[in-house]
């Protein structure tokens, strides 16, 4: 089954989006069908079709698989963004099931949070009305602010080319989210709420001048204000709300599983940390010589060197004006750090060393080469912490 999807998505990230009708796209075509055909086939076989309990056809997670691997490969249907894999992992894979049973359970014990946030929503859409009704009106010339101005035709020079100009009729029309009535300020704030082209709605609310009057640049730079305490309680407060019921009822879900447990969640939590742990390793050398660099690049006063070379740097990074002075900086901070690579690799040896990520993150930090100058990279996560 996972071979199965690794090939599906290979040949789905080999499809070219240019030509539609590609001979690589006929391949992943008929592949597609090829792989559904051999996954149904081993289904029916294995769990057979409807006719006795427990069989495929009897589960709604198999047939919401069945419909999605089955409606993808059809030519004519938009699937952009939807995984046209020959198994989906509904099925597959057990925890997507009690994420949309969650989903269904904390539909039903969010209703009043739905109310709250159509209300709110309602609220919203009523100032949206009282406030820019009838203001987004304009005209296609845009020195034309009136519906009485905005009659007639006027020229267009595509990229500043004077020499190329072109007649546009002048049009008064409205924009396609406004809030003239109730219904179409809730869409309007809908589309706010996605953070999906909403700058422009905001935009043009700040231009927004009177009724049936065309918009002036900046009129009302304070009422971005309602848009933004829009974001905030809606898509922010209010949508975070519905994300934590799917989060607590996911985890009340997975705790009825243990409902006849003896034990409480932090038992099982001690009894499986106790199953799964492994003794500690602390390497120390023998040799004197290496136990001594060894023991300083543990010891406390090393570390806090390192710290202190870390925010320097940083430091030194931010002062772009003084490219000069930074680049010097980060030679004298590349040079320290390789010190201090090539201490500890002293201290751990190279084997030893190379087992711990912490380490191998810091030894192998990206540089990069500017004004042939290279700079190390101030990241280091195990040296912060």
């Amino acid at each position: 089954i996972l071979v199965f999807i690794i090939l599906s998505s290979v040949s789905l990230a080999a499809e070219d989006p240019v030509r539609a009708h590609s001979p690589r796209n006929h391949v992943g075509y008929w592949a597609n069908w090829e792989k559904l055909g051999q996954t149904g086939t081993g289904m029916m076989t294995a769990f057979g079709a409807f006719l006795h309990k427990g069989s495929f056809c009897r589960n709604w997670f198999n047939l919401l698989d069945l419909l999605v691997v089955g409606v993808s490969p059809c030519p004519g249907v938009p699937m952009s963004g939807c995984p046209r894999v020959g198994v989906s992992l509904t099925s597959a894979c057990p925890p997507p099931q009690h994420v949309v049973q969650c989903v269904f359970v904390a539909i039903r014990t969010i209703g009043n949070i739905m109310i709250v946030t159509t209300l709110l929503q309602f609220m919203f859409a009523c100032i949206g009305v009282q406030l820019f009704k009838g203001k987004f009106y304009s005209c296609t010339d845009e020195a034309k602010h009136t519906p009485g101005e905005c009659k007639g035709t006027f020229l267009v020079y595509k990229d500043g080319d004077v020499s190329h100009p072109a007649v546009r009729e002048r049009l008064w029309h409205n924009s396609d989210f406004n809030f003239d009535n109730v219904l179409a300020g809730m869409m309007a704030l809908f589309t706010v709420s996605t953070f999906e082209g909403w700058p422009a709605l905001l935009y043009k609310a700040i231009d927004a001048n009177a009724e049936d009057q065309g918009p002036i640049y900046n009129y009302r730079v304070e009422i971005s204000i309602f848009f933004i305490v829009y974001i905030i309680v809606i898509a922010f407060f209010m949508m975070n709300i519905f994300v934590g019921f799917v989060i607590i009822t996911f985890r009340a879900q997975g705790e009825s599983e243990y409902r006849n447990c003896e034990l409480d969640k932090n038992q099982r939590q001690c009894v499986e940390y106790a199953l799964k742990a492994q003794p500690l390793r602390r390497y120390i050398p023998k040799n004197r010589s290496q136990y001594r660099v060894w023991a300083m690049v543990n010891s406390t006063a090393f570390e806090y060197i390192m710290f202190i070379l870390i925010l320097l740097n940083t430091i030194a990074l931010q002062s772009k004006p003084f490219n000069y002075v930074m680049d010097l900086l980060n030679m004298v901070f590349t040079g320290l750090f390789t010190i201090e690579m090539v201490l500890k690799l002293i201290a751990f040896k190279p084997r030893v060393g190379s087992r711990d990520r912490g380490g191998v993150g810091v030894g192998g930090s990206p540089t990069s080469k500017k004004k042939g100058v290279i700079q190390k990279c101030s990241i280091r996560p195990r040296e912060v912490l």
